[in-house]
This record gives C-alpha cells, structure tokens and sequence, in this order.
C-alpha cells in the first residue's frame, strides 16, 4: 500500500475525465483539498485532511450540485464500462464458436482420413490374401526349376 500526499485537483488531473465538460464552480473549493492518497492495487482512495472545515464553508446546495455531478460522471463511467466490456465479450464469444466450429471440423475430417484409411488398409490385406493365394502354384513350380537345375547340374558334371 502506497499513501502520498496531494491536492483534490491533482489528483482530478492525473485521472482521466470521462463526463467531459467544465467542473460546477462550487468544486473550486474542493479542488483545494488537501488529503492522503492511498493506492491498493488497482483502486486509488483519496482523504482530505480539512473536508469537514471545507464543507462548512461552502453551501449546501452547491456541494450536493458537486456530488450529482460527480455521481453523473461515475455513472457515465461505469456505463461506459460496461458496455466496453459487453462489446469484449460478445467478441471473445464470437471467436470461440468460429474456433469450435473449426475444431469440429478438423476432428470430423481427421475421422473420415481415418475410416478411409482404415478401409484402404483392409483392401490391401484382402489383395495381399488374394496374392499369396495365387502364388501358390508358383511356389510348386518353383520346386520343380530348381529340381531340374539340379539335374542340369548333375549332367554337366558327368563326364561324356
């Protein structure tokens, strides 16, 4: 926790106005607070050391005018705020149905590669099956070239 010591009218010019406009001239008194500036965090509190002796010196009404109008420019904020913050979630909204949108894409792309690999791999070890069966007599074949290469080799080898 920071506390600093500043005037009302520093701090209002520091922060920013949101209200816009000139400040009532009943303020005028109160832009010469004195007080103790306190920041926790985000939210910054300030307390005037003479508040009280102020506020006896200025009229009733204009210090009420004061406060409307500074509750006028709070409301103004907080509106404000609200609506930017409704605009960034409707934004963050929108973008993540496009980015579930896309994610059920890609998984249902992704299974269909799947399934037609899956069937293409059964295909192909259904022609591997056919294959082998069709070399079958191939292999017997097989047996009998080498039978006669072996008789070949036989006869080449007796002397004539």
């Amino acid at each position: 926790m920071e506390d600093m010591t500043a005037s009302y009218s520093e701090i209002c010019e520091s922060s920013v106005e949101v209200g816009g406009g000139s400040r009532p001239s009943q303020l005028e008194l109160l832009n010469r607070l004195e007080g103790t500036v306190t920041k926790e965090g985000q939210m910054i509190s300030f307390v005037a050391d003479d508040l009280e002796a102020k506020l006896r010196l200025a009229s009733p009404r204009g210090i009420l005018a004061a406060l409307e109008s500074e509750a006028c420019a709070v409301a103004a904020s907080v509106d404000s705020l609200t609506e930017s913050l409704s605009d960034t979630l409707h934004d963050i909204s929108s973008l993540t149905v496009d980015c579930l949108e896309v994610y059920t894409g890609v998984v249902c792309k992704t299974c269909d590669a799947i399934d037609a690999n899956i069937k293409a791999m059964y295909q192909l070890m259904a022609k591997c099956e056919e294959l082998s069966k069709a070399m079958a007599p191939i292999y017997h074949l097989s047996g009998h070239v080498k039978n006669i290469k072996h008789l070949l080799d036989l006869i080449e080898a007796s002397p004539t």
